[in-house]
């Protein structure tokens, strides 16, 4: 046993993520994520996990260890970050999966991090020992599942490196190409352009192993005149000759997932009417670039050619 935190056996940490789910929690104790509150010691939340952090090791004046972290949201859409250190970071990382759907309950609940933390939440939590997480079976799962999305219109007031979520159709896949960095390193590069209900576009820069296996199932997809849907969490917002989008490590993607909101993207795509990217004759993006429709451009180059 350390100084500072007791030592974790290996069997309380089964016993806490094992426990069958008639001695831990039932549906009717289960309550909303919004509800929580740190004040609060008995309670048990649903959701489906969004984001998961990779596993990071830690140093302090006093230890070393480990910490992992992941993402829920629950059937409100209210989201939460949930944290766990050392070996209870260990045990949950290989059992915690993105897509998948969890009951948690005897966590501490804690004011969060703004620094860090950039969901819609005030609060977070943190896991011990004795907390429970349960992997939920098709029958317990979450039916609907809604998480906020940023309108892409909304994009290009934002300061770089904001983080965003933010889901579209997409419109176009470029090809995979090499870039060389200033280090003299060398990665890929390919960029998606989206288009979502508000009828803004924007450019998504997909970068190295992303862009090499994500990059090339989008333009395989795209290329069978497939509808094709991407949802981005945590992406950050980007300036290169116009606002775009970059993704990073951290980044979430999601092809087609079963959002509401993709599924009013699908439907739109499937109306060659509907998937029109523009809402206006003429979109500004910025002072030095515009998106015009074709008439209107024809119209100007029989004006002043040199303009276009």
């Amino acid at each position: 046993m350390s100084e500072d935190r007791p030592s974790t056996s290996k069997w309380s940490l089964q016993f806490a993520t094992e426990l069958p789910s008639s001695q831990t929690t039932t549906s009717e104790n289960i309550g909303p994520i919004k509800t929580l509150n740190p004040y609060q010691n008995k309670w048990t939340i649903k959701g489906k996990v969004t984001h998961k952090w990779p596993i990071k090791a830690y140093s302090t004046t006093t230890k070393n260890g480990h910490v992992f972290s992941f993402d829920i949201v629950d059937c409100d859409g209210s989201e939460i970050r949930t944290t766990c250190f050392d070996e209870i970071a260990k045990l949950h990382y290989n059992r915690v999966d993105i897509g998948s759907h969890y009951i948690i309950s005897k966590g501490s609940v804690k004011e969060a991090n703004a620094r860090y933390n950039k969901l819609n939440s005030q609060l977070e939590i943190t896991l011990s020992d004795t907390s429970i997480v349960k992997h939920c079976t098709n029958e317990e799962q979450v039916d609907q599942q809604t998480a906020p999305f940023t309108p892409i219109g909304e994009l290009f007031q934002l300061t770089n490196n904001t983080l965003v979520d933010i889901i579209g159709l997409v419109l176009y896949v470029g090809d995979i190409i090499p870039i060389h960095r200033k280090d003299g390193s060398e990665t890929q590069k390919c960029v998606v352009q989206i288009n979502d209900l508000s009828g803004s576009t924007i450019d998504i820069n997909l970068w190295g192993p992303i862009a090499e296996q994500n990059g090339l199932e989008l333009k395989n997809m795209l290329t069978n005149d497939s509808v094709v849907i991407l949802a981005l969490r945590n992406a950050h917002v980007g300036y290169f000759n116009g606002k775009l989008v970059n993704i990073t490590a951290t980044t979430t993607l999601h092809i087609n997932p079963s959002f509401p909101e993709a599924k009013l993207l699908t439907s739109r795509g499937r109306d060659p009417l509907l998937a029109l990217p523009f809402v206006a004759e003429t979109i500004h993006i910025d002072d030095k670039y515009t998106r015009m429709t074709i008439s209107s451009i024809r119209e100007r180059m029989s004006i002043k050619p040199e303009t276009i």
